[in-house]
């Protein structure tokens, strides 16, 4: 029998009744609750599994609420005329470093924030003007053009968090505008076809860049590292880099990481993280288990970024090598470990990186992807998450066909990507909870 309709007082009784929950646990455990101000605290701490997945429950009402009292129509057309000028003011705001223009604990003058971003005072106007109706600063004195700005909690969070400005800078600017011509690659590519085309080359990204316009990359490793000129070139990879640790941090996936294997009982065992970036996994696993060595391997520009995030007292086991994972692997160890790296690809190309890796493979040698897997299950299968969690695994999901032609994989998906590499591949392990939007997926060589 289906469910009801909600309503308007339905969603409104339900909204109060979240609500009291998650305000009683927050005054229970001592929660520090966020506001508009800027010395807010930017985020919850230590919330339950229950009282986040109550937290998400309570969003999914408060977004059918905004939807019903608008109306279908209206929803639609706010939407439409809002998202992508939302988008926008956000990326100019943190292209040009807004947030350091505006004290934390002060204010600035319209002319002064034009200073130090050196755009045209009214183009600074402008652009504030629509943050400020997002709750991204204030003015204290609405309405007067004369009025200094002030932070609110949520830009101050970006003025406080450098990964938070790095997660905006890789979403909007490096993958916002292949997004936006999709629709054309997808007509050009894929339309009348049974299946999406795998052709690195025909991807949104690469139809996006191949008037050279705004560089002519391959694809956006190739602009990561290779964007800009003289001292900045590669200032993407850096900003990538710390996007990654932040990425870390708010999934907590020092855990995940952790637990992926049993890595006391291997006891002195070699360790190559592909394509891991700074080394954060790699000096969280060599402190805690020290019989480990560890080689973090990936694209030159990386380097810096782990000289300066290696601790001294690690050097003797955590080491860097530049290193192309399609190119064939010369380092042979017992563990192999891709974290978040093949979903950037079509099947072709992740059966090709693990391919790379046969090369110095010796039987019983393990990989171990760690994967985000969001609610992209078979719908037999699927946990009934909140919306608000399935969309952060459907949104992934297609920025990752804009950019690659590539997807979200169920659990199965990843058997039949090791299953194309090389039928050597046995998968042994597979540890997945959508709760934790993280996937295990551990495979043995058996040549």
């Amino acid at each position: 029998m289906a469910e009801p309709q909600p309503t308007l007082q339905s969603l409104a009784a339900k909204i109060t009744e979240l609500s009291e929950t998650l305000t009683a646990y927050l005054r229970e455990n001592k929660v520090p609750e966020p506001t508009f101000a800027a010395d807010s605290p930017t985020s919850y701490s230590n919330l339950s599994p229950e009282i986040f997945m109550t937290r998400q429950v309570l969003l999914d009402a408060l977004n059918d609420m905004w939807y019903l009292t608008q109306g279908p129509s209206e929803s639609i057309f706010n939407y439409v005329h809002n998202c992508m000028p939302d988008a926008a003011c956000l990326n100019i705001l943190n292209f040009f470093d807004f947030w350091s223009a505006v004290p934390v604990s002060g204010s600035a003058t319209y002319a002064e924030i034009a200073t130090h971003t050196s755009l045209p005072h009214e183009v600074v106007f402008r652009v504030l003007q629509h943050a400020v109706s997002l709750r991204i600063f204030v003015e204290i004195e609405p309405g007067k053009s004369t009025s200094r700005i002030e932070h609110t909690s949520r830009s101050a969070a970006l003025a406080k968090s450098a990964g938070l400005r790095a997660l905006v800078s890789s979403i909007l600017d490096d993958a916002g505008a292949p997004l936006m011509v999709m629709n054309e690659a997808l007509r050009r590519y894929s339309q009348g076809k049974p299946e999406l085309t795998q052709k690195m080359d025909e991807s949104s990204f690469a139809l996006f860049h191949a008037g050279g316009q705004f560089g002519k990359h391959g694809n956006s490793w190739d602009m990561l590292e290779n964007d800009g000129d003289g001292e900045k070139q590669g200032w993407r990879q850096k900003n990538f880099v710390e996007f990654m640790r932040y990425v870390k941090e708010i999934f907590h996936l020092e855990g995940v990481v952790l637990d992926a294997h049993d890595w006391k009982s291997v006891g002195k065992a070699t360790v190559v993280d592909v394509g891991g970036s700074a080394g954060h996994d790699a000096v969280v696993l060599a402190q805690h288990f020290p019989d480990l060595t560890i080689t973090v391997e990936d694209l030159p520009k990386v380097k810096s970024s782990f000289e300066a995030n290696l601790p001294a007292d690690l050097k003797s086991r955590v080491t860097f090598r530049e290193h192309d994972f399609f190119k064939p692997q010369t380092v042979q160890a017992d563990i192999y470990i891709f974290k978040m790296i093949l979903h950037d690809w079509p099947d072709a190309e992740a059966a090709k990186i693990l391919q790379a890796l046969i090369p110095a493979l010796k039987p019983g040698a393990r990989v171990i992807l760690f994967e985000y897997i969001g609610n992209q299950g078979e719908a037999s299968e699927a946990p009934q998450l909140p919306r608000s969690i399935k969309q952060m695994g459907s949104a992934t999901d297609l920025r990752l066909m804009a950019l690659f032609n590539g997807k979200e994989r169920p659990v199965k998906a990843w058997k039949e990507v090791f299953r194309l590499a090389d039928e050597r591949f046995e998968v042994a392990n597979v540890n997945a909870n959508p709760q934790n939007f993280f996937a295990v997926i551990e495979a043995v060589w058996r040549g």
